[in-house]
């Protein structure tokens, strides 16, 4: 029983989070401008390290008024991540 509350408590906060992210993402894409250029830096550093395995600057360039230029972004982030951490 309380195992199942857990979860379900869980599912409402994750719920939540991705509701607010995404409410983020729309109030950012709105003072989106054609033209825009949009930069996500990454570093990615291994556990206990201060110098970072791999980094990483990406661009995008809107091409109209509200253009969704960072979801993009971020998947390339993070298949590169992915990739990088799962090489053997």
């Amino acid at each position: 029983m309380a195992a199942q509350a857990a979860a379900q408590a869980a599912s409402a906060a994750a719920m939540s989070a991705q509701q607010q992210a995404m409410s983020q993402l729309t109030g950012f894409n709105n003072t989106i401008k054609s033209k825009d250029d949009v930069t996500v830096q990454f570093q990615l550093y291994p556990t206990g390290q201060t110098t970072p395995r791999l980094q990483n600057a990406l661009q995008g360039k809107a091409k109209s008024d509200g253009e969704d230029v960072l979801t993009p972004l971020i998947q390339q982030v993070a298949t590169t991540v992915l990739t990088e951490v799962t090489k053997k």
